[in-house]
């Protein structure tokens, strides 16, 4: 797999790093792995997500509910304010799981922590998922979304799209359906561990199955029904597959070995190649989505920083161009 010059390795691995992979090989994947993918295997991840609903706001963190274009979502805001480049700025923040699973609770340290080290307001977006609708029904609810979005926030022109795995994906579609429909577009996306591709199968399956947590066999299984109606997918099936000069600057992290990394890496040499400003990290020890762990990880601290760091950049060069 290449490595280009926007690609930066990180080989330091905290002991807390190495603990978490082990607990995710040998509790987490073999769990994974017997989950039914039916409708009742599915919406009983729904009832245990309804639980980690009433988990408390992160410290120093209000947490308020609300709806933007008729999609439940809630802002976190932390007490610290930005006033550098970030200063007007909001975040649209669309978490992973499979479009499956997980929701504001499960990700809403998360969005603390990006909250506390932006300075600015994270909207975190509950969309549908299966068995509610395939991929086509969360990418209508992210836009409907960030619409109302466009029209609520402090400064439309600064609003970063940011999200884990299946929200990575919605992170990227948002980006490309807005300059697809000719809206206003984000500033920045953000993608930790993004799913880049549907069809992750098309990889060396030796590779694929070195993923500390997440089983092949389940993927498969629920490929068919991410592209399952009842809205269609606009624009490109799979981001990597999209038209790089639809896309504003992307930050994009990887584990080493997990499922998401080679369309990862095909995505930013596709980008370098066209001259689109992209920055990777890839990072040795970790787990898929690893960012999402916050203050549980120093690694995770950290890359969260890094990606804070590239979006006050980019926004600052977007300022800069239209001035």
């Amino acid at each position: 797999m290449r490595t280009g010059e926007s690609t930066v390795w990180h080989w330091d691995t905290s002991l807390r790093a190495h603990l978490v992979s082990g607990f995710a090989r040998t509790v987490v994947k073999p769990l994974f792995t017997i989950w039914p993918t039916t409708d009742r295997g599915i919406l009983a991840l729904g009832r245990l997500e309804t639980y980690l609903d009433r988990l408390p706001a992160p410290p120093n963190t209000t947490v308020e509910p609300l709806l933007l274009g008729g999609v439940r979502c809630e802002r976190v805001t932390h007490r610290r304010r930005a006033t550098d480049n970030l200063d007007g700025a909001t975040i649209l923040y669309l978490h992973g799981g499979g479009f499956v699973f997980c929701g504001l609770g499960t990700h809403r340290a998360a969005c603390g922590l990006l909250a506390e080290r932006a300075g600015v307001p994270v909207v975190s977006v509950d969309y549908r998922q299966l068995p509610y609708g395939g991929v086509g029904t969360s990418i209508t609810d992210a836009m409907s979304a960030y619409r109302a979005l466009l029209d609520s926030c402090e400064d439309p022109s600064k609003i970063i799209v940011a999200g884990d795995s299946a929200g990575g994906y919605l992170a990227m579609k948002v980006a490309e359906i807005a300059a697809l429909q000719g809206l206003p577009t984000p500033a920045a996306v953000i993608g930790y561990s993004p799913l880049l591709n549907l069809h992750l199968g098309r990889h060396d399956p030796n590779f694929m199955r070195k993923d500390a947590y997440l089983p092949m066999n389940k993927v498969h299984k629920l490929e068919n029904r991410w592209l399952g109606g009842p809205d269609a997918i606009i624009g490109a099936e799979s981001p990597v597959d999209a038209d790089p000069a639809l896309f504003p600057p992307v930050f994009l992290v990887s584990a080493e070995h997990e499922l998401m990394r080679p369309d990862v890496e095909i995505l930013t040499e596709r980008f370098e190649r066209a001259g689109r400003p992209v920055e990777t990290h890839l990072w040795s020890g970790q787990i898929h989505a690893f960012p999402v762990l916050g203050s549980v990880l120093p690694e995770s601290e950290k890359i969260v920083e890094l990606s804070v760091d590239f979006v006050r950049r980019n926004v600052g060069a977007r300022l800069e161009k239209s001035a």
